[in-house]
């Protein structure tokens, strides 16, 4: 109705302002912000939240605050973007549901609407554009011949003063009308294969959603017809956020790339530029920007307390020195400064302002080759000697091998020796070959030529290297009766791999070591815990088989031998939630050092114009204890800290501690007692029922 105001304050509260009383209401109390849309008839609100679980449904509550809140959506899945329909009748909305594939779901709210059939609505549609062509047109206006025309002037303004005529009242919309019975079973979806729908946007007629969305990999603005087939039609390959349907000019109006403009029907895109010049006191700008970052923490760091620091103080003792800031980088130091009094993981201010150096572009950049050798730092010359070779490295290639112990004699013509900055000669296009002269262990010299890798690659493939060593050294030590596995990262692809491997190297063995020792973290814990603590309900046997379970009735590939996991102070995040859960729930011991305790989950926030900073929001906490796992790392049940130089050297004795711990726990794995499985024809037959007197 246009007479009130609605708007979130503090960290999700949901309120409503009267324009003409100046009254306010609060309508909902929530810790995160809701997404929220008015009813035509202003009495409702449809608004997404999460619970306390994390997990986000539509709800409709009465704009006045009276009455319960009503679930619409009621579903484990994420739902987001709810929008009321301009007549009241629908709401939609997206959300994941199978595969995890987000879609446009959408409700008739009344039962009657609902319960029309499509031939119903197709009727309805074709009586509608019946009645359209029998309207009469307007009789069309001549202009006497006798009269000159006018000539072409501004419009002319609306006359306005005592005698301008009145503008007739806009009707009221209907009141909307809600059946809540059975309301979330009325449900409808509409598939879009393959894609992520987002930003929905009701047509004036109620008639049309239009959205953003990638589809097979392309974004655009889609529409969708909702009496119709059900399949998105391409409006156009410009997306933006859009505002609002104009049934005017039939367009969709909004920002495109930040720039604001209007989609018409036919996806023709028209921008409304304009240029305005500022004058910026960088200093004041700079102030606002930091007790903005201030005041963020303020009400949005997880403890509320702020690690019982005295805010106030911290923003006197840095506030200036951000205000007067030479640049950027220097502004962020001043905000990184009072970030580091509250003593917290996850944390970080990232300028994107004006003065930030311009990056990218297609100017070519020099990097440093990497020719996948390593060298003997103990060799003196002449050349280089080679230490080892990256397996599956430039060096390690048919045609192009070069062997540990042979000597590198020059490179590209160059002679070379340990004296030399060899950045000199591997400095440049990585684009190239780098001819080197090798000279072999029986004096033989030849010339071979290698591309080079940035050393990012190289890194990766010294990883994979030192896994190869660490599953090698837990086989020799344990007569290949222990496997060995290191997760890289709390992710999907270190994920897929895990789970790839608890049979790759598993299959056969007593024991496995999951090693999570320098894994920067992630989100994956809960999908390990589910591969190694599967709920056993039944044992199948197949005749002249032995007994087991179907693989394929679980949701992940299984391990449920004995574990021991490895950790140690670079283990950070979600792997130390992972080896706080494995020492919770008793599934296996944990060997290395006590974890980093850099336990939040983190969010961000835009600042301005000039970045955007980190905010940690979610604190965890161990079932059993209530510690709060920040500051306080997975102790492990042997501790065992490596000497300088043993790593580099090949020594390690945490997995060794680990092999001999796991050995232990497989000895008693199959000392324990099994119960014996009972074939039908050995069941014992149930008690006699009891006689009733």
């Amino acid at each position: 109705a246009g007479d009130r105001l609605a708007f979130v304050k503090g960290r999700g509260d949901l309120w409503t302002l009267d324009l003409a009383s100046g009254a306010l209401s609060r309508i909902i109390a929530s810790w995160n912000p809701p997404e929220y849309d008015w009813s035509a008839d202003s009495r409702w609100i449809v608004y997404s939240l999460s619970d306390a679980d994390f997990n986000r449904d539509i709800w409709i509550v009465r704009s006045d605050g009276t009455g319960e809140p009503f679930n619409l959506s009621r579903h484990p899945d994420d739902d987001h973007d709810p929008v009321w329909s301009p007549d009241g009748k629908l709401i939609a909305f997206t959300g994941k549901r199978a595969d995890g594939e987000v879609d446009i779901h959408y409700v008739w709210l009344e039962k009657a609407e609902a319960e029309k059939g499509e031939r119903d609505r197709r009727m309805e549609k074709a009586l509608e554009t019946m009645a359209k062509a029998r309207r009469p047109s307007e009789p069309k206006t001549e202009t006497p011949a006798a009269e000159p025309a006018e000539e072409p002037s501004a419009p002319k303004e609306a006359a306005t003063g005592p005698d301008a005529a009145p503008k007739p009242e806009p009707e009221p919309p209907p009141p909307v009308v809600i059946d809540f019975d059975g309301l979330h079973e009325r449900i409808r979806t509409i598939p879009v294969p393959n894609s992520t729908e987002r930003g929905l946007i009701w047509s004036p007629d109620s008639k049309k959603l239009a959205f953003e969305a990638v589809v097979d990999g392309q974004a655009g603005t889609h529409v969708v017809e909702i009496t119709g087939d059900g399949r998105p039609k391409k409006l156009s390959a410009t997306t933006g956020a859009f505002a609002r349907w104009l049934e005017e000019g039939d367009r969709l109006l909004g920002l495109s790339g930040g720039v604001p403009g209007s989609l018409a029907a036919g996806g023709a895109w028209t921008a409304y530029r304009f240029r305005a010049l500022q004058t910026v006191d960088l200093r004041a700008r700079r102030r606002a920007a930091f007790d903005l970052c201030w005041r963020t923490m303020r009400d949005h760091f997880y403890d509320a307390r702020l690690g019982n620091r005295n805010w106030d103080e911290i923003r006197r003792k840095y506030g200036e020195a951000a205000a007067e800031a030479a640049d950027g980088r220097s502004f962020a130091d001043a905000v990184h400064l009072m970030l580091g009094e509250l003593n917290a993981s996850h944390l970080g201010f990232f300028w994107t302002g004006s003065d930030r150096r311009p990056e990218g572009g297609n100017e070519w950049r020099e990097v440093t080759a990497h020719l996948g050798l390593r060298f003997d730092p103990s060799h003196r010359g002449p050349g280089l000697k080679v230490r080892d070779v990256l397996l599956r490295g430039p060096a390690d290639r048919a045609g192009a091998s070069v062997a540990a112990g042979e000597t590198i004699l020059a490179i590209d013509g160059t002679a070379v020796d340990p004296s030399l900055d060899l950045t000199a000669l591997l400095g440049g296009p990585l684009e190239r070959d780098v001819h080197l002269r090798v000279e072999g262990e029986g004096g033989a010299v030849r010339d071979v030529s290698v591309r080079p890798i940035p050393y990012a690659a190289a890194r990766s493939l010294l990883y994979e290297m030192w896994v190869e060593h660490g599953r090698s050294r837990a086989g020799a030590l344990s007569k290949d009766r222990l496997g060995y596995l290191h997760v890289r990262g709390m992710n999907w692809p270190s994920f897929h791999r895990f789970e790839q491997e608890i049979y790759a190297v598993g299959a056969g063995r007593d024991g496995l070591i999951i090693d999570v020792r320098e894994n920067g973290g992630g989100f994956t814990a809960d999908h390990l815990l589910h591969v190694l603590m599967p709920r056993n309900h039944a044992i199948t046997v197949p005749r002249g088989g032995g007994p087991g379970y179907p693989q394929d009735r679980r949701v992940y590939a299984t391990w449920q031998k004995p574990i021991v996991v490895l950790c140690n102070q670079n283990s950070f995040s979600n792997a130390e939630i992972f080896s706080h859960a494995v020492r919770t729930l008793e599934r296996g011991e944990l060997v290395g050092v006590t974890t980093a305790g850099g336990v939040i989950s983190t969010g961000s926030r835009q600042i301005l114009d000039v970045g955007h900073i980190r905010v940690p929001f979610r604190g965890w906490h161990i079932a059993t204890t209530g510690e709060d796992m920040e500051l306080n790392g997975a102790v492990p049940h042997h501790t065992v800290w490596p000497l300088p130089g043993e790593w580099p050297a090949g020594v390690d004795r945490q997995l060794e501690k680990a092999v001999e711990v796991l050995q232990a726990a497989g000895e008693r794995e199959r000392a324990a007692p099994r119960p014996p499985l009972r074939k039908a024809s050995e069941r014992r037959e149930p008690p006699a029922p009891r006689s009733r007197i």
